[in-house]
């Protein structure tokens, strides 16, 4: 194994836990009492998280009063997809979602739940949505950019059409911030995670303009009744902490770098971009390496020192081709040639000129070890 500094290039799996987080974590320590207690310990873990609570909202673009913490990404694309699914169901609208077939798992679990109760699921593909594919619809859930290729959803275009449906509209957001303003998506419920820009795993938050199909599950009266539960006051507090320390202009310089990685690696003989042909976020380079598995490469990868991934952190422990890439056309073969590397605002010019280097050995070593 290499004993050289490690190169982490897998932001969006998980980013490192941002300075401005652990400071306000390890104030929150000291706290001791419940949110919904009345004395003055509960009152003082409420100001926190409340605090917070304004500091997810700035960074949603979205009023404080519409955001509803909950244990990450799952757990909020689960809310939004089946609590706005009950909206529908309670209003009389028609039980037809539409989607793509390159979804995040998190997103396409609650439309499968959906379709077990006679819903009908329409969308395959990296659908580019707009009146023809939304009309009739009920629901539209969406991510505002890809998790495994870095492309952008055409929002304006999906959201537009959705309202000409009368469709309500779920949009994961969770790799979208930090990159792009969220301020302008017109969505009934928007999903943040905050292990993604800096804050600790295992919180998370939606933006709810339209709550009426909550709470899922009943057991408390926490997040105004919207999602029971006593509040995760240190993951929300570096949560907000993270929230409040993004800075969007600082995204350029992530996708230079990105661009620089990019390049390089189509210097390396037969090398594709998967998702080329779309807008990108710029950060993510999805790329495939005919005649090599991808998981090689993620081991050769990571005994040399360089952290790296074959796609969603959900399903990269398995060694099934990805849903994404089998989604865009590509054969179960060329899915597993795929890596993922995604940087963040920490990435430097150095670690992506070193990974380049030992990205390159990683490469012809796998390449090598496919029998002929």
């Amino acid at each position: 194994m290499s004993t050289n500094p490690r190169i982490y290039l897998d932001f969006n799996a998980t980013a490192p836990l941002s300075a401005a987080a652990r400071e306000a974590i390890a104030g929150a320590l000291a706290v001791t009492g419940n949110p919904s207690s009345i004395h003055a310990e509960g009152r003082q873990a409420r100001d926190l998280v409340e605090r917070a609570r304004n500091q997810v909202a700035i960074l949603a673009g979205r009023p404080r009063e519409q955001i509803v913490f909950t244990s990450g990404g799952t757990e909020g694309n689960s809310l939004g997809v089946l609590g706005l699914a009950a909206v529908v169901e309670r209003r009389g609208g028609p039980r037809v979602v539409v989607t793509t077939a390159i979804e995040h798992p998190s997103l396409r679990g609650p439309i499968q739940v959906l379709a077990a109760r006679g819903w009908e699921i329409r969308g395959g593909g990296p659908a580019r949505l707009d009146n023809g594919s939304i009309a009739g619809a009920g629901l539209v859930a969406i991510a505002a950019v890809n998790h495994e290729l870095g492309t952008i959803a055409d929002l304006p275009t999906i959201a537009a059409a959705a309202r000409a449906a009368g469709a309500l509209l779920h949009v994961d957001a969770v790799q979208a911030a930090g990159k792009l303003a969220l301020g302008a998506i017109d969505a009934d419920a928007l999903v943040l995670s905050a292990h993604k820009l800096g804050g600790p795993q295992g919180i998370g938050a939606i933006a709810l303009a339209i709550d009426e199909g909550l709470p899922i599950i009943d057991g408390g009266h926490q997040e105004r009744g919207r999602r029971s539960g006593t509040e995760n006051v240190l993951g929300i507090v570096g949560f907000g902490a993270a929230a409040a320390a993004v800075e969007l202009a600082r995204w350029p310089a992530v996708s230079a770098l990105g661009a620089r990685l990019e390049a390089g690696l189509l210097a390396i003989d037969q090398v594709r971009i998967h998702g080329a042909d779309r807008s990108r976020v710029g950060g993510t380079i999805n790329a495939g390496f005919a005649g090599a598995l991808g998981e090689s490469i993620v081991i050769a990868l990571d005994l040399a020192g360089v952290a790296a991934s074959t796609g969603a952190a959900c399903t990269s422990g398995t060694v099934q081709p990805s849903p994404v890439l089998l989604g865009l056309g590509y054969s179960p073969r060329e899915a597993r040639e795929a890596v993922r590397f995604s940087l963040g605002v920490s990435t430097t010019d150095a670690e992506i000129e070193s990974a380049l280097s030992v990205i390159l050995i990683a490469v012809g070593t796998a390449r090598n070890a496919v029998p002929k």
